[in-house]
């Protein structure tokens, strides 16, 4: 979606989020009703922090007194699902994050900033707080995020640029909404919204700070390259070669885009990761289905079993039928028949 202003793009985006459902774009001090995705209107009540999991992403709310909001949000995080990154946004008080490499951000009303995902960043504050905690999936991120800047504890300034935007847009969320999302495609939307304008946000810090950019044409070569190479994976064959020629370049400048854009990514990785993903969605099948391990490997472009099973354990932590059995459905339980009186 492409936006010719962005003073427009806040309340165009603003009216297809859930919440326009029931209200318009809310301003900073909005927000005040007694629904549970609200903040109070004053600063007491329990710490709540209540988690709604939606497709590739999971969006955490965050309300309550400092100090017992900011341990029940890291006990949720390390609970939950294992997500590289999580999206942290400040919609009231501040937040400080500090993560395990040393590195420290604080962030006030409308900030966000990007942290671990593990469960190993600590969280503190010194007031009442109410936040959105939004997990990011390695798929998200392999699409929206590569060749764009991901430090953690980076503060991006919610009242600048398409900051600004995405910071709007998550104001206008509340729980009930997201919660009654059922439509695969009404949650895909959700996450194209968000990971569009956090890009964007990303890029535009980036150059902000003066750092080095990569040419228009090379990111633009970059992104139909990854879109190729997600939709060519199964194919053992596919190489350098093969996609120099699609794209009517050299070999060499295959590597210089992927070196570029692709932060140092190389064109075996992303095609590594496409397969492996791919590997990923059939193996959540694999238990309804009783499609053979090999075969998976095979449709998905690995020709040797026993190496599709070493990069598979080394991505995911498990081998493939282990992680296949994690979505096994649960083995239906016999009731002893009833005996007649």
């Amino acid at each position: 979606m492409t936006f010719a202003d962005e003073r427009h793009a806040g309340t165009l985006l603003a009216s297809h989020g859930p919440g326009s459902r029931a209200a318009s774009l809310s301003t900073r001090q909005g927000l005040n009703s007694d629904g549970d995705g609200d903040a109070p209107a004053h600063d007491s009540g329990p710490a709540c922090c209540t988690t709604v999991e939606l497709g590739s992403m999971s969006f955490m709310r965050m309300q309550g007194p400092a100090q017992e909001a900011c341990l029940q949000a890291m006990q949720a995080i390390r609970e939950g699902r294992r997500l590289p990154l999580q999206l942290l946004v400040i919609r009231r008080g501040s937040l400080t994050a500090n993560d395990q490499s040393g590195s420290s951000v604080t962030l006030g009303p409308d900030d966000m900033a990007l942290i671990e995902g593990g469960g190993t960043t600590e969280l503190l504050s010194l007031q009442w707080v109410d936040a959105w905690i939004i997990g990011l999936s390695e798929p998200l991120i392999a699409r929206w995020l590569q060749g764009l800047p991901t430090v953690t504890a980076q503060r991006l300034q919610g009242d600048q640029g398409w900051a600004r935007v995405l910071s709007a847009y998550l104001r206008n969320w509340e729980l009930d909404p997201l919660r009654g999302l059922i439509s695969p495609f009404e949650k895909e939307i959700i996450g194209e919204h968000v990971m569009s304008l956090l890009s964007m946000a990303l890029a535009q810090s980036c150059a902000a700070c003066d750092a080095p950019r990569v040419c228009a044409r090379d990111r633009g070569l970059y992104t139909r390259m990854q879109q190729w190479i997600r939709d060519n994976y199964s194919n053992p064959d596919i190489g350098v070669a093969t996609l120099a020629d699609r794209f009517g370049v050299s070999t060499r400048y295959v590597h210089k885009v992927f070196l570029n854009a692709g932060q140092g990514q190389t064109f075996l990785d992303a095609v590594r990761l496409a397969r492996l993903e791919a590997a990923a969605q059939w193996l959540q099948s694999a238990a309804k289905t009783q499609i053979p391990m090999s075969d998976i490997a095979d449709r998905c472009g690995f020709s040797d079993p026993g190496y599709f099973g070493q990069v598979f354990r080394r991505k995911y932590g498990s081998s493939p039928s282990a992680y296949a059995r994690k979505f096994a459905p649960a083995p239906e339980t016999t009731r002893p028949c009833a005996t007649p009186d």
